[in-house]
């Protein structure tokens, strides 16, 4: 049986946050296609946040600060919401 792969989209918050991140934008596109490739075979694959619409998958550190990704999706998409960085102090 074929793999389904659902249509990634990515929000207009998500890319305005992604290019703080990391500013130049085929290292930021890079950064993301793994997850992209994941989350769009198995959008499960993240843990659910208290809104149990929104989903968020940790990503590789930027910087030394661990970074998350925000999601939600449905049986033929995946929402890229939004992308930041977790700050190390408590």
């Amino acid at each position: 049986m074929p793999e389904y792969i659902r249509q990634v989209v990515r929000e207009r918050r998500f890319e305005y946050e992604l290019r703080g991140l990391i500013a130049e934008a085929i290292a930021a596109d890079q950064f993301v296609e793994a997850a992209e490739f994941l989350i769009a075979r198995d959008p499960l694959i993240g843990s659910q946040t208290e809104d149990p619409r929104v989903w968020a998958m940790p990503m590789a550190l930027v910087e030394g600060a661990q970074v998350v990704l925000y999601y939600t999706f449905d049986e033929n998409t995946v929402w890229f919401l939004s992308i930041t960085r977790i700050s190390n102090e408590q």
